[in-house]
């Protein structure tokens, strides 16, 4: 899981590494964000091969708004990918929030089909994070740029999952305001480790409530055996151990948590699509409270 989640990393926007040679078929996993949109390519054995992201205004709150703009925005990142790749890429997957209307995952779908993609597979954000994390028992977070999803399982499978409208673009309206900047400059600082300091007394009170709404999710479900942390927030430097310590509980957080959700609905085309996660590797992980 580390390895994979390392080399999706390293090929983001990166088209120099990107490498699809004794690649037989492609798949396309699309995460239309708050945010940013992410695409991961995966061949037939779920190897990554490509991946591109780009920031877009096309989302609030899990709902599309801007169809045509998402649209055309997932139209570019797959014909920059289909032209580099020299395959044709002609199955893909999407997710949606937990709890999501149903038309907007029609819409989701529409914006595939029309990037020229048979849409394999539709899963929520928590259970498409599962496909990499492979937790059997546990808990899934998954704080996007506008909701935080959560999802429960036994024996693997989903027993309960629930979402609620707070994210990372929060994080950026609360530092705007603490801050006095626009919000588009809030959302740069956020992402400058070397203001961390600066940021974390004014974001802390949004992570805090972020825990307790997940908190009510989760005792809703019973107690979990573990719980995991995906999705771009968390790889805010301090996210995770105010996280854990609002809860009282210990949490894992993956390396690039970004890429978690996307690889994971690549790899839902795939018959065989959940990489098991080391227990050994989960304990090196753990984030202590």
């Amino acid at each position: 899981m580390i390895k994979t989640l390392e080399m999706v990393h390293h090929l983001v926007n990166d088209a120099s590494s990107w490498n699809f040679s004794g690649a037989r078929e492609l798949f396309a996993g699309v995460d239309i964000g708050t945010w940013k949109t992410i695409v991961v390519v995966v061949d037939e054995t779920g190897q990554p091969r490509a991946a591109v992201m780009r920031r877009a205004d096309v989302v609030r709150s899990g709902m599309i708004l801007d169809y045509f703009g998402a649209l055309q925005l997932v139209k570019e990142l797959m014909t920059g990918i289909r032209e580099a790749s020299g395959l044709p890429i002609l199955k893909g997957a999407t997710s949606y929030p937990p709890q999501t209307d149903s038309s907007n995952i029609q819409t989701t779908t529409y914006i595939l089909e029309g990037a020229g993609l048979e849409v394999l597979n539709v899963l929520d954000e928590p259970t498409a994070a599962n496909r990499v994390l492979g937790i059997e028992n546990g808990a899934i977070v998954d704080v996007g740029g506008g909701t935080t999803g959560v999802a429960v399982f036994r024996d693997g499978r989903v027993v309960y999952s629930n979402d609620e409208a707070t994210g990372g673009l929060h994080l950026s309206l609360v530092l705007s305001g603490g801050l006095k900047i626009p919000v588009e400059e809030a959302e740069a600082v956020k992402l400058d480790r070397a203001r961390n300091s600066e940021i974390m007394p004014i974001v802390r009170p949004v992570i805090e409530k972020m825990a307790a709404i997940v908190e009510g999710f989760l005792e809703e479900s019973g107690p979990q055996e573990e719980i995991w942390l995906a999705g771009g927030t968390c790889e805010l430097r301090g996210f995770a151990e105010a996280f854990g310590k609002a809860m009282g509980k210990d949490v894992f957080l993956s390396p690039y948590s970004q890429g978690v959700t996307p690889l994971g609905i690549a790899l839902s085309c795939l018959e065989e699509g959940v990489v098991k996660t080391d227990r050994a590797e989960a304990l090196r992980l753990k984030v202590v409270r």
